[in-house]
């Protein structure tokens, strides 16, 4: 691999990053219109972002560009229509890619021999994706079993205010600080909480010692 193209990788995985936190921030602000659009372009920059992330290798590309297409034309299908019934079809689609985009990216940074700029972006690209990948199977639950979830504080309406919440929710849970105003009510659900209560702290401590551990050993 050139030295140019390595050098381009830690800049297109800083993209990601940044279109990670951009849908962070935007998913706060789904309660009116031009914050449910604005969700919307975010979700469509971390699907682009991480495509190009992948473009390391041709096989990952075309299999990137095969579930980005239905991922991205789903989503905006259902933000113009608003039909209840694109609903799982669109959350499905950008959780196929989402989770197939982490993965790839953990495969990656595991084959890296030694710890380097790219190796740190890609892991937090993947650690945040894996809180998004959660966030969207919360998704999926709640859409199709209404009520897998209770809210303390108000119910959401609509897709976009549900998404908004479980993001929320997901991102607590990975970070295990469970502040307990939203709580899984049926079993896939609690299942589902405990697996990614599990798997953040997990992630994290085997990231940073597979870091270090690397590190030691080339002293």
């Amino acid at each position: 691999m050139s030295d140019a193209e390595l050098q381009k990788r830690p800049v297109r995985f800083a993209i990601l990053l940044f279109s990670l936190l951009a849908l962070g921030a935007t998913s706060g602000f789904a309660t009116t219109g031009i914050g449910e659009l604005l969700g919307n372009i975010a979700a469509s920059a971390v699907l682009l972002a991480g495509l190009a992330s992948m473009y390391h290798k041709r096989i990952l590309l075309v299999l990137g560009i095969v579930l980005l297409v239905p991922a991205l034309a789903s989503r905006w299908t259902f933000f113009w229509l608003q039909a209840s019934a694109l609903a799982p079809v669109s959350i499905l689609f950008s959780l196929l890619f989402t989770g197939f985009n982490a993965g790839a990216l953990f495969v990656f940074i595991q084959r890296r021999g030694s710890p380097s700029n790219d190796t740190v972006y890609g892991g937090i690209c993947v650690y945040i994706l894996l809180g998004y990948c959660f966030a969207l199977v919360f998704m999926l639950l709640e859409t199709l079993s209404p009520g897998s979830f209770y809210y303390a504080h108000s119910t959401p309406a609509g897709i976009a205010q549900t998404e908004s919440q479980l993001i929320y929710f997901s991102f607590v849970t990975l970070t295990t600080l469970g502040f307990g105003d939203i709580t899984p009510l049926t079993p896939p659900a609690k299942s589902l909480v405990m697996i990614e209560a599990v798997v953040g702290p997990m992630f994290v401590a085997v990231f940073l010692a597979r870091l270090v551990g690397v590190r030691t050993s080339r002293h």
